[in-house]
């Protein structure tokens, strides 16, 4: 793949934020993500039990039904409790809460949480630390969130066969992790909008479902609140990049919150 082809995009401000900067506006959406949950819980766990003590009784056909109605709750839920993180993270409700940990450690993380789903997708997986190890001082929470969500996506785009990568390493005064796929990759007239919350590229009918279009606005949020940066890389038809650098130590300033000692699986 050809990286001097590829359409690249360094995140930017949001020009669609403003809705959520009217402190109104911001505790309607906040409230009506909430408000949402509890119903679609309820109904999450009344499908369970009509699958737990009623499945004899009904047909294949009320089955599939009640598989169906699974899976759009299920998405429901999704949506709601992502609405309600990026809500709480432009409103600065969810403080920082740094630790030091490892660079080793994360990585393990990573391939300890997504390794098993790429041996049964069948997705060619590799997941390393290159070069030295190094501590840094950052919000582990919000480090695991990011970059789940990147492998997430990278998993749920890449067909059979294919291959997800993740790499980290110390550039000068920052770490770097790298995110890469061989999946679909973003058409060139979309990849300056993929940051932007709800929005979502379409998908053909091959396609392994879609999102709710807040996964990269919350990491890029994220990673805003951690002084780094996300850049984004991807053609169509050649998968898809996404580098984030982050400050080995964060600048010192009293928006960064607090410091505390998190400690990762070794």
């Amino acid at each position: 793949m050809d990286a001097q082809a590829e359409p690249s995009v360094l995140s930017a401000p949001d020009p669609n934020r403003a809705y959520l900067s009217n402190p109104e506006l911001r505790s309607i959406f906040s409230n009506l993500s909430h408000e949402l949950s509890r119903p679609l819980i309820s109904l999450r766990m009344g499908f369970d039990l009509i699958l737990t003590d009623q499945a004899r009784a009904i047909s294949n056909d009320q089955l599939g039904h009640v598989q169906t109605m699974i899976v759009l709750c299920d998405e429901l839920l999704c949506l709601t409790r992502n609405s309600l993180d990026y809500a709480q993270l432009v409103e600065g409700t969810r403080p920082l809460c740094f630790g030091e940990f490892t660079i080793g450690a994360l990585i393990r993380e990573i391939d300890r949480q997504f390794s098993p789903t790429a041996a049964v997708r069948r997705i060619a997986w590799n997941c390393t630390l290159g070069g030295i190890d190094a501590t840094v001082t950052t919000d582990a929470t919000r480090c695991q969130q990011i970059f789940g969500n990147l492998v997430t996506n990278a998993l749920k785009y890449t067909p059979e066969g294919g291959e997800v990568t993740v790499e980290a390493h110390i550039q000068e005064a920052h770490w770097v992790v790298t995110v890469g796929d061989n999946g679909p990759g973003i058409p060139a007239e979309s990849i300056e909008r993929v940051f932007e919350p709800f929005f979502r590229l379409g998908r053909d009918e091959h396609s392994r479902g879609v999102g709710n279009g807040l996964g990269l606005a919350i990491c890029r949020e994220m990673v805003d609140q951690l002084a780094g940066h996300v850049q984004l890389q991807s053609g169509f038809g050649q998968g898809t990049t996404v580098t984030v650098r982050m400050p080995i130590e964060p600048p010192q300033h009293p928006d960064l919150g607090r410091r505390t000692q998190v400690d990762l699986p070794a």
